[in-house]
């Protein structure tokens, strides 16, 4: 099993809390009941799996809770009729932890068999469902022809934005041939025209981030003049991704940088990424304004934050 799809495997497991028991064969029932008995197992990651460190007190727990749920996925994995069960359970779950410890374990199995429950879970005309189906997607790396075909169908068929925006969240720039990446590249900046800002934003970034050939510049100008500051904030991050430099880029970061209506986070972000644009002394002295008009209202505020 590769570390991402453990990764997502692990982090689902301990978001839906400890189901995993229920999974394995009779003879680790007691090993289970053992973590499901101790809340800090469900919450605190095994200190092998995640780099961060486990509190003594719950370190052997924690490190017994992904020893279940490495038992779990074996069990999945190598037993073809037990894995369809599992799949049918999940399908159905209606109880979120439930549904979360399952999902946990399908995505660490990541075979055949799941891609193709996912695929079918994603073209459900219930979102809830496809939202289910695209969880099990999310385990597969898109650099397998079948996996990329379905979240590039899902973001051409998807209707909901909430769906639509996660899809966009994870997608996750890979190395593949121009071809293959053609298709996702061309859902992205179809969506960078939707009505919904989440799913703008989302597709503002994820464009310029999967673009190779250099010519995002265009798009993330349009987008740096956006009504929604979500979707000025992923064109900013976009331009650091891309490495797009032009005067208008230039220009429309300098306005953001002195623009005393936005807030001082989303002014920084365009203040930083100015840094890697040529400067004249005129854009310099605007720099330098907005940097000082950056500091004073960030004074103010903490100013007015302090107690009286």
């Amino acid at each position: 099993m590769s570390p991402r799809r453990f990764g997502f495997a692990l982090l689902a497991a301990l978001a839906a809390g400890i189901g995993i028991g229920r999974l394995l064969p009779r003879d680790d029932a007691g090993t289970a009941a053992t973590v499901a008995a101790t809340p800090a197992a469900a919450a605190t990651p095994g200190p092998v799996r995640v780099p961060q460190a486990p509190s003594f007190a719950t370190a052997p727990v924690a490190a017994r809770g992904s020893e279940d749920l490495d038992r779990a996925i074996r069990r999945a994995a190598q037993d073809p009729a037990h894995l369809r069960e599992l799949l049918r359970e999940y399908a159905f779950a209606a109880d979120l932890d439930r549904r979360g410890a399952l999902l946990a374990v399908l995505q660490g199995v990541a075979n055949d068999e799941v891609l193709q429950a996912g695929r079918r879970l994603a073209g459900d005309a219930d979102p809830a469902v496809r939202d289910q189906g695209y969880a099990l997607l999310r385990a597969f790396p898109l650099d397998r022809a079948e996996a990329r075909a379905a979240i590039a169908d899902g973001l051409q068929r998807e209707t909901d934005p909430a769906l639509l925006a996660q899809l966009l969240g994870g997608l996750e720039p890979a190395v593949l041939a121009d071809e293959d990446a053609a298709p996702l590249l061309e859902r992205a900046v179809a969506l960078t025209g939707h009505t919904d800002p989440a799913v703008r934003a989302g597709a503002v970034l994820q464009s310029a981030r999967w673009n190779r050939s250099g010519d995002s510049a265009a798009l993330l100008e349009r987008a740096l003049l956006d009504p929604a500051a979500d979707v000025r904030a992923a064109a900013v991050a976009g331009i650091e991704a891309s490495g797009a430099r032009t005067p208008r880029l230039r220009d429309a970061l300098l306005d953001l940088a002195g623009d005393a209506r936005i807030t001082t986070e989303q002014r920084r972000a365009a203040l930083f990424a100015l840094q890697r644009f040529a400067l004249d002394r005129a854009d310099y002295a605007l720099y330098r304004q907005a940097e000082a008009g950056i500091a004073a209202a960030e004074a103010e505020r903490d100013a007015a934050a302090m107690p009286h």
